[in-house]
């Protein structure tokens, strides 16, 4: 019975997610314009989160694509201000990125 649980709440989940990562556009702050979207969320910068942990991937492109696969969790179907760095860390490992940016629904 447990695991009908978990295909039907998944299923349930999946549905209520129409955006897909692919769909997801990233716009420049110049491509706006005031009153055309609605902040969704500020991905990886909200609620004191960077405080304690924060997402890094092992290029920017791997970044930039969990940025629009949370966006479009969120039912998202844009970003803006998006940036990544990278930092080789205290002892001068490989290059991680952090990147961020701020989730948008189009009107």
């Amino acid at each position: 019975m447990g695991s009908v649980v978990v295909v039907v709440s998944a299923a349930v989940l999946s549905a209520c997610a129409t955006t897909k990562s692919e769909d997801v556009k990233i716009y420049s702050p110049a491509e706006l314009r005031q009153g055309e979207y609605e902040t969704v969320a500020r991905l990886w910068v909200d609620r004191g989160r960077t405080a304690l942990w924060v997402p890094s991937y092992s290029s920017r492109d791997d970044g930039i694509a969990a940025l629009k696969d949370k966006a479009a969790s969120l039912d998202a179907n844009g970003l803006t201000n998006v940036d990544c760095y990278g930092d080789r860390g205290l002892f001068g490992g490989s290059e991680a990125f952090t990147c961020y940016g701020k989730a948008i629904k189009m009107r």
